[in-house]
C-alpha cells in the first residue's frame, strides 16, 4: 500500500483498534487529538475514524517544538485548558517559566489552583492522543492532563503508518503481563547492571524507585502511555550511574558506526563515535541544563515491534533495552530538562540486584528470562 492509502482496510482496522481497544473511547468521551504539522495527516485519519465511530472529537494542529521533552506551544494549552487559564497564568508571569521548565514547587501548586478555578470537567477532554514528531510526554502539560486532571493520555511521537502492521498488532494481554512483571522486578531491585556485545557496561542504583509498565491499555482515568506500547521502565537514582553504554541507533536512523557514552556520577561526560551524532549529543550535554542526566532505563516487551530506526517502536522491541538522557521528573525522578532522548541497546544482558540480596538475570544476550 502507499504510505497514505487511507482506503487500506488494515490501516482502518488499526486506527479503530487504537481508539476502541487501546484507549477504550466511546460516545461519552470527549477526545482531543493533538498533532504537530509533521504528523497532521495521522491526526486527520484518527479524527475521521473517531467521527465515524460517533466519538466526540476535536483536532488541533500546532507548530513542532523541535525537540523531545519541550513543553507544547501556547496554542495547545489554549485548545485543551481554555483561554481563561492561559490568560491568567500569563498575567501572573507563570507561563514563560512553564515553557522554560523553571517552575518551583509553589509555582506548580499555583498553576494547578488556577487550572481548577478556570476550567470545569465538562469543558475538558476525557482522552488525549498526541501524535507528533517531538514527544510531549515528559512535560508539565502531560502531567497536568493525566496525573492532575485524570485525562487518559496516549503519546505517539515519531509515529509512522507502518506501525499499524507491526507493533500495534501486538497481543496486548501478553504485553501487559510482561510489562507488569518486569516493572515489579525493577521496583524490587536495588541496582542494575547492563552489558552488551558492543561494549556496554553500565551500573546504577534503583533503590527506592518504582518500576512502571507501559501496557497499551489506556482505559482508566489518568492512564498514560505510549502507542505503540510495550515496555517496563524506571528512573535510576540520580548521580549513581557509572560506566559506558553503546548504541548503533539515533532515535530516527541507524548510525554509520556505534556511539559510546561515557557515564560518571549519573551524567554523560562525553559521546564518542560517529561524528554527526556524537557532535550533536556533546553539544546538548554541554549547553542544555540536565541534558546529560541518565534519566531512564527501559526494557522492551512488544513481540511485534521490529523496526530499530524509529525509537517509538525500537524501544518496545522484545529483547532490547534502552537508556534515556534528560528529563525524568514525570516518572519518579528528580531532574527537569528541556529534552528526553531514548537510545537503544541491542542484545543486552541485564542483571538486577534484588532487595533480598539475590542477583536475578532479567535478560541474557537479548533473551528475556521472565
Amino acid at each position: 500500500m502507499g504510505m497514505w492509502d487511507w482506503k487500506d482496510e488494515e490501516v482502518k482496522r488499526g486506527v479503530r483498534k487504537v481508539l476502541k481497544q487501546n484507549l477504550c473511547c466511546g460516545r461519552d468521551d470527549k477526545l482531543a487529538i493533538l498533532t504537530d504539522t509533521y504528523k497532521e495527516r495521522v491526526g486527520e485519519l484518527l479524527f475521521w475514524e473517531a467521527t465515524n465511530l460517533n466519538i466526540p472529537v476535536f483536532h488541533h494542529t500546532y507548530q513542532p517544538t523541535g525537540r523531545h521533552g519541550l513543553e507544547p506551544p501556547e496554542s495547545v494549552w489554549r485548545a485543551v485548558f481554555g483561554q481563561e487559564f492561559v490568560e491568567e497564568v500569563k498575567e501572573k508571569g507563570l507561563f514563560e517559566r512553564i515553557l522554560k521548565k523553571e517552575l518551583s514547587s509553589s509555582d506548580e501548586l499555583e498553576v494547578k489552583e488556577i487550572l481548577l478555578e478556570t476550567t470545569s470537567p465538562n469543558q475538558l477532554p476525557t482522552a488525549v492522543i498526541a501524535v507528533n514528531q517531538h514527544s510531549i510526554s515528559h512535560t508539565l502539560f502531560r502531567e497536568l492532563c493525566s496525573e492532575f486532571l485524570s485525562i487518559r493520555f496516549a503519546s505517539m511521537p515519531l509515529f509512522e503508518p507502518f506501525m499499524f502492521y507491526t507493533s500495534l498488532q501486538a497481543n496486548w494481554n501478553l504485553v501487559s503481563r510482561r510489562s507488569i512483571e518486569i516493572a515489579s522486578l525493577l521496583t524490587d531491585s536495588v541496582s542494575a547492571r547492563i552489558t552488551c556485545p558492543l561494549g556496554t557496561d553500565l551500573k546504577f542504583s534503583l533503590d527506592g524507585r518504582e518500576g512502571l509498565a507501559d501496557t497499551g491499555k489506556i482505559c482508566s482515568p489518568g492512564d498514560f502511555g505510549n502507542l505503540p506500547a510495550g515496555e517496563a521502565f524506571v528512573a535510576p537514582v540520580e548521580g549513581t550511574a557509572e560506566g559506558v553504554f553503546v548504541t548503533r541507533y539515533a532515535p530516527d536512523r541507524e548510525l554509520k558506526s556505534p556511539v559510546k557514552f561515557i557515564v560518571e556520577s549519573g551524567r554523560v561526560r562525553e559521546a564518542l563515535g560517529e561524528d554527526d551524532f556524537s557532535t550533536f549529543i556533546n553539544s546538548l550535554i554541554h549547553k542544555e541544563r540536565n541534558a546529560d542526566n541518565v534519566a531512564e532505563f527501559g526494557v522492551g516487551t512488544n513481540e511485534r515491534a521490529k523496526v530499530k530506526t524509529n525509537i517509538l517502536e525500537a524501544e518496545k522491541i522484545l529483547g532490547t533495552c534502552h537508556i534515556a538522557l534528560g528529563d525524568n521528573s514525570s516518572f519518579g525522578g528528580k531532574v527537569k530538562a528541556n529534552l528526553h532522548i531514548d537510545l537503544l541497546i541491542e542484545r543486552p544482558t541485564v542483571i538486577l540486584e534484588l532487595k533480598n540480596g539475590r542477583d536475578f538475570v532479567l535478560m541474557e544476550d537479548g533473551e528475556l528470562k521472565v
